[in-house]
């Protein structure tokens, strides 16, 4: 099974939009660097909800092996 991807994760729990994870992943792109900080930096999310949502995508990897 694939690894979740943090932002599918965030976008399907409902804390960020199609269109935020869009524009991050556009600066990812282009400019490199972590989606989770791309969206803390950009406002779409907080540091508590990037920390929540990094330990449910751990809990998901850990459980799916």
């Amino acid at each position: 099974m694939a690894k979740p991807l943090l932002g599918e994760i965030l976008l399907e729990q409902g804390e960020i939009s199609q269109e935020q994870l869009n524009k991050a992943l556009e600066v990812q792109k282009n400019e490199g660097g972590l989606i989770g900080i791309i969206l803390v930096t950009q406002g779409a999310i907080t540091e508590q909800i990037l920390v929540k949502y990094l330990a449910l995508q751990a809990e998901r990897v850990t459980s799916s092996n």
